[in-house]
């Protein structure tokens, strides 16, 4: 794959090339061009030391990568539930990858707003550095953008369709499963193979899984155990398909079967590659919640609490 230094570039390229279009000075000059990299670099770096904080054991850049890794197989040879994406869409999955968790605290609510905003303020960075003179401008009497003072704001930088469609993957994982058959229902191929492709995990093998599920419990270590293990079962429930019986029907006086979701997933690779093994997973991991087991818990020191031949301490 790709690095995703590589990635990161040429996706923010076509972020900065969709930005011009908000001015009607659409060409990037090259000193122009040095800034704007020089930001992309700053950008990078920044949300890689976001990625690296000690309170992260799963929501990390190894999270980023594994995500662009399943956009990628999600897109190879074009599946015909998602249709073929143009080259701003894939950027926009790329992106969305890299900001969708940059604000993460276990202990906060407004993880997902928090990081959607971080993303519409690099992207307001970008444009104001598109509408704004250069340095040889500024000595020639050039001053900017007509737009210059209120050009730069979030709400203006939504005027961009990549812009939007970033924000809206990145809120979206606040509700995935529902989201997700949301984007299904409306054919938002864009948002449901972005979050398909968020929730691979689930669908993954089983010593994968349990690694992953020892690893959300180490950045909740700070909840009483019986309670994580009550709210983290009832979390889970809640992701597996479900039909539920609506109230009785005033005339019939019978319960109407409803059927809350059908699959875990949006596009139908994902459900192919990974709906069958997600359900086992999550009913697995439930049921050892249910019984007072974590799936590859440590201890403080590292050590494995439950012997699980495929959980070591390396998470």
């Amino acid at each position: 794959m790709e690095s995703l230094g590589n990635r990161w570039q040429s996706s923010v390229g076509c972020l900065i090339n969709e930005l011009c279009l908000l001015s009607s000075a659409t060409t990037v000059d090259d000193e122009r061009q040095q800034a704007l990299d020089a930001q992309s670099h700053s950008w990078l770096d920044t949300i890689s030391k976001l990625y690296a904080e000690p309170h992260r054991a799963y929501h990390n850049m190894t999270h980023v990568q594994d995500v662009i890794a399943s956009l990628d197989f999600l897109l190879d040879g074009r599946d015909v539930s998602i249709g073929a994406l143009t080259t701003n869409e894939e950027s926009v999955l790329i992106l969305a990858a890299f900001f969708h968790d940059v604000v993460y605290n276990p202990k906060s609510s407004t993880n997902e707003k928090d990081s959607a905003d971080l993303f519409l303020q690099f992207a307001a960075e970008l444009t104001k550095t598109i509408f704004s003179p250069t340095p040889k401008q500024q000595e020639e009497g050039i001053s900017g953008d007509d737009n210059d003072g209120q050009a730069y704001t979030q709400q203006y930088v939504r005027n961009c369709k990549m812009v939007t469609q970033i924000e809206e993957c990145i809120i979206a994982t606040a509700t995935h499963i529902s989201s997700a058959e949301s984007a299904h229902e409306m054919q938002n191929h864009t948002l449901a193979t972005f979050l398909d492709a968020d929730m691979s995990i689930l669908g993954k093998d089983v010593d994968v899984y349990d690694k992953y599920a020892g690893c959300i419990r180490r950045e909740y270590e700070f909840v009483e155990r019986e309670m994580y293990c009550e709210k983290r079962a009832d979390i889970l429930e809640s992701f597996l398909p479900l039909i539920v019986e609506a109230e009785a029907n005033t005339s019939s006086k019978s319960a109407i079967p409803v059927k809350r979701h059908a699959f875990i997933y949006a596009t139908e690779k994902a459900r192919q590659q990974w709906e069958e093994q997600a359900r086992k997973n999550l009913k697995n991991e439930i049921e050892m919640l249910r019984r007072g087991i974590i799936p590859c818990e440590t201890q403080k020191d590292g050590s494995c609490i439950q012997e699980q031949p495929h959980c070591t301490s390396q998470l």
